[in-house]
């Protein structure tokens, strides 16, 4: 192959175990690339593309995404990196959280309680983030097709003695449901990004503050 970008040569550097040299004459016989399986061109579509395969101890990959349209490759391109990056999330944190709103549900209950023992203008920055909380639960009711105000109503109250801070929205049905029996993962989602968007709030506070 010829013409390769700078990316596009360090990956399949990585994949085969090469060696990058800027001179032939510095090449060493250690450099050389041989985790290569099966090196192949494929047509697809009206384009052509390069297929290393097989490799022995590969260190990089690459995830070819095809759409009718611009607009859904987009989407189909923004779907893979959330994916990509709740996996991230996991492997550098792997603890779990219920869904369903349950978790910021929970948040926002105890941010409300300890408002409550906050005088003056010290008080708003935990009502609020205490409402910001809210907005995962009240995205999900309507997206559900059931009553934003009864559903919000009912779970708070539920949460506001913080004894069932399990219990969330069912995506599915709409109905409020305890995420830990349910046994579905995917009503768990990665604690990092939950601790992300509390620190940024906090730094955020103390700005303001």
């Amino acid at each position: 192959m010829r013409r390769l970008r700078k990316t596009d040569n360090n990956r399949i550097a990585k994949a085969c175990g090469a060696v990058i040299v800027n001179r032939p004459d510095q090449l060493q016989q250690s450099d050389v690339g041989t985790g290569v399986g099966i090196f192949e061109v494929k047509t697809i579509g009206d384009e052509f593309f390069a297929f290393i395969v097989d490799c022995k101890e590969p260190k990089a990959c690459t995830v070819l995404l095809r759409g009718p349209s611009k607009d859904q490759f987009n989407e189909v391109e923004r779907n893979l990196q959330d994916a990509m990056s709740l996996a991230r999330n996991i492997l550098k944190n792997p603890k779990l959280g219920p869904a369903g709103g349950a978790t910021q549900l929970t948040v926002s209950a105890t941010l409300k309680q300890k408002s409550s023992s906050v005088e003056g203008i010290e008080k708003w920055p935990y009502e609020a983030a205490a409402i910001a909380f809210e907005r995962i639960p009240r995205t999900l009711a309507p997206n559900c097709g059931v009553n934003v105000i009864r559903t919000m109503t009912a779970l708070q109250g539920k949460h506001a003695n913080g004894e069932k801070s399990w219990l969330g929205i069912d995506g599915s049905t709409g109905v409020i449901t305890g995420v830990k029996e349910k046994k579905i993962g995917g009503y768990l989602f990665g604690l990092l990004l939950l601790l992300s968007f509390i620190s940024f709030a906090i730094s955020i506070f103390k700005f303001v503050g």
